[in-house]
């Protein structure tokens, strides 16, 4: 999640800044504005769900006819030996749980001692106003890749209302530090979008779940799309995109502002039985939230998908009118 963003500020220095923020988790990741909570659900019970998947499973033969049930059998004389039925689904999800769990242990390590203590700074010297704008600035620069994204899912509604978000906080929001575009009289509200949305949208699934050092907790559709997003102002505008100061300089401001907005899902994650179970599943219900409301009601009451539950201020994309 948020833990990785020093090290995200690295690889925009290279590929240009990150624009668009699926957050993730603490760089959201994926992904863009921070989301703070998808859904107004708790945290799911990590001590009540199955073991995490990187931990030693040994599938127990069937037992005997007459066995009491589970609860009532002693515990193994070895204790360190974990005996569960292992979930299909989470180990589909999760293949690489090990590679993972060490990745996730060294960022954890790296966002304790450095990443955490200079994001609390920046958010005690730098006034929240300022924040919010130099966050402005950051969401009015990737406009133009939702504006295209929205068209590659056939939302040309929705692409122009981001082209008009685009050309009025460039001009009266000067340069968009101010979000005009959402107030009075023009009602535009901002709705994060990009390629790794329009790759869910159009029925590409998840692929397994990685936790990368530099980008934090993804998938390999989102990996894919998230370079592509990084990639298009760098290829098509060229300077100062694809200049690495600008990319380290965006990327720090950015990384901040998500490392602070994250702060109380970080502590919340970290609170669990086992944080990497919490972080990896806290991102992958994000993510599916999002997914969902890029259809349409009428979509998600075919296919008998909940409501998304997004809270004031969260970027998900409002759920679109118009058929999938």
């Amino acid at each position: 999640m948020g833990v990785s963003t020093i090290a995200l500020s690295v690889l925009l220095a290279g590929g240009g800044a990150n624009l668009q923020d699926h957050p993730a988790i603490g760089t959201p990741g994926a992904v863009t504005t921070p989301v703070q909570e998808v859904a107004a659900q708790p945290l799911p019970n990590v001590a009540a769900q199955p073991l995490p998947d990187h931990a030693p499973i040994i599938h127990a033969p069937a037992p005997p006819a007459g066995t009491p049930p589970p609860g009532s059998v002693p515990a193994a004389e070895d204790e360190n030996v974990i005996i569960v039925s292992s979930s299909p689904r989470q180990i589909e999800a999760d293949p690489f749980s090990g590679v993972n769990a060490a990745s996730f242990a060294v960022v954890e390590a790296v966002d304790k001692v450095v990443v955490a203590p200079v994001a609390g700074t920046y958010e005690r010297v730098v006034p929240k106003p300022i924040r919010n704008g130099l966050r402005n600035f950051l969401i009015n620069l990737a406009e133009p890749i939702v504006f295209v994204n929205y068209l590659l899912q056939f939302k040309p509604g929705k692409a122009m209302e981001t082209a008009g978000r685009f050309v009025i906080n460039s001009t009266v929001g000067v340069a968009g530090l101010f979000d005009m575009a959402k107030r009075k009289p023009f009602r535009l509200p901002y709705r994060e979008n990009g390629f790794a949305n329009t790759f869910a949208y159009h029925g590409i699934g998840n692929g397994p779940y990685l936790f990368v050092p530099v980008l934090g907790p993804t998938t390999a559709r989102d990996l894919v799309g998230r370079v592509l997003d990084l990639a298009v102002l760098p290829t098509l505008v060229g300077k100062p995109f694809n200049k690495p100061v600008y990319g380290l300089s965006t990327g720090i401001v950015k990384s901040m502002n998500d490392r602070v907005a994250f702060d109380e899902q970080i502590k919340a994650n970290r609170a669990a039985a086992d944080p990497y179970v919490a972080t990896r599943d806290f991102y992958l219900k994000r993510r599916q939230a999002e997914v969902d409301a890029l259809h349409s009601p009428e979509y998600r009451a075919r296919k008998g998908i909940a409501e998304p539950v997004v809270g004031d201020e969260k970027p998900l994309p409002e759920p679109s009118a118009q058929k999938p």
